[in-house]
């Protein structure tokens, strides 16, 4: 997170799409199918409706503060709320396309005709995007997709020691699911040994 320029409205929307997603356990195009309306903050944290399209049901996220707040997901999205009610955005799409200039970009249109959300809702692609390019100026190595915030978020999860099914309804998977099985990264063979403990 420190190399996002939160000074900027794109770079609090980044920074609130990584820790939102990855708080949530969500895939880019959840994260981007997101309205202003359906989160809300609580006293505890955020309260995060979204639509699980692989089940096909919504589900309500609960997001607690963070212990560090550059990190926090809930002051990320606060600020970006904040930033956007300031540019005069306080409905419709959480993350949003943001012009070079710094300013919601307005429809897209080709030949006259508008093209793509009228709102300004950014795609899941260009979500996606975010991911790879802020891991990459992170020096992170190794393969970063919109797909790593979930995946990361269950992996770090299960080493923090949180149960499958916690995880699996937190994030969104069918109790019993062998996807989630299948996202969870093997540790390391010492750290993460079975053994340890017995």
């Amino acid at each position: 997170m420190a190399t996002v320029d939160r000074s900027t409205l794109a770079g609090r929307r980044d920074a609130a799409a990584l820790l939102l997603g990855y708080a949530c356990a969500a895939r880019v195009s959840e994260l981007v199918a997101l309205d202003i309306a359906d989160v809300r903050e609580t006293p505890e944290g955020l309260l995060v409706t979204i639509y699980r399209r692989k089940i096909k049901t919504f589900t309500e996220v609960a997001v607690p503060y963070g212990r560090i707040p550059a990190s926090c997901p809930v002051r990320a999205v606060r600020d970006l709320l904040a930033a956007m009610a300031e540019a005069g955005h306080t409905s419709g799409p959480l993350l949003v396309r943001i012009t070079r200039h710094g300013h919601i970009a307005p429809p897209l249109t080709r030949g006259g005709k508008q093209i793509g959300d009228p709102h300004g809702r950014m795609t899941a692609e260009a979500c996606a995007e975010i991911v790879g390019r802020i891991a990459a100026a992170a020096g992170l190595e190794g393969r970063w997709t919109g797909h790593s915030l979930r995946r990361g978020f269950a992996t770090a999860a299960r080493r923090a020691g949180a149960t499958l099914e916690r995880i699996g309804r937190h994030g969104g998977w069918k109790d019993g699911s062998t996807a989630l099985l299948g996202y969870l990264e093997e540790g390391d063979r010492w750290t993460d040994n079975p053994v340890t403990g017995l």
